[in-house]
């Protein structure tokens, strides 16, 4: 091979590196799912253990069980489009999904053990006023991850608002107003957004 092959093949490995780097985010639809129906569980609970809804706090249960599953449901259906996109195995991409799914599974194992801790009679309800303040703390996280690791470093933006938000809600620990802010601010960390990232998205078709 001629030094002008190797050099090619060099500048062809660094455009498909940098073309893998700059594609646009395509996770935008399953966001704005989990952003609408977090905000719309949240509001609920706050309206539930307010009693401004007429129902028996005994049954938020159903109120998470129903959101766990519709939300299963449409990561799903979603995750099957938004794979089939272009770019959807790019690093930033893989890396937004990995990021993600551990998020997902670290607030899912944090409820089963608060569950299991007041079956055992060793836990209380307060302990679920933790699940929103590691949620926002852990969406700032990922926020922050994908925006070192791409070009998109407006989502550092998003990852303050979230972080900022966390410490908020500890201010709000054991109050119902807890979940009404997590509700409000969850339109702000997580819908706008995916809104924003389905907006570049589709700019950059």
């Amino acid at each position: 091979m001629s030094n002008q092959e190797t050099l090619d093949d060099l500048k062809y490995a660094t455009a498909l590196a940098k073309s893998s780097n700059e594609a646009p985010l395509v996770g935008g639809p399953i966001g704005l799912m989990w952003g609408i129906l977090i905000s719309a569980t949240l509001f609920a609970q706050w309206g539930i253990i307010t009693d401004r809804m007429g129902i028996e706090p005994q049954y938020l249960w159903l109120l998470w069980i129903g959101f766990a599953a519709m939300g299963g449901m449409g990561s799903a259906i979603l995750g099957r489009k938004v794979g089939s996109k272009v770019g959807a195995h790019s690093i930033a991409n893989r890396v937004e999904n990995a990021v993600w799914t551990m998020f997902s599974l670290m607030l899912g194992c944090m409820w089963v053990g608060i569950v299991i801790s007041m079956l055992l009679g060793m836990g209380s309800v307060a302990l679920f006023d933790l699940v929103p303040i590691v949620g926002f703390a852990g969406q700032g996280l990922a926020y922050g991850v994908i925006a070192k690791i791409s070009h998109h470093k407006w989502l550092g933006y998003a990852a303050g608002a979230a972080f900022v938000t966390s410490i908020l809600c500890i201010q709000a620990f054991g109050q119902p107003e807890l979940y009404l802010l997590a509700a409000i601010a969850t339109l702000f960390t997580v819908v706008l957004p995916s809104l924003k990232t389905m907006g570049i998205e589709h700019a950059e078709q």
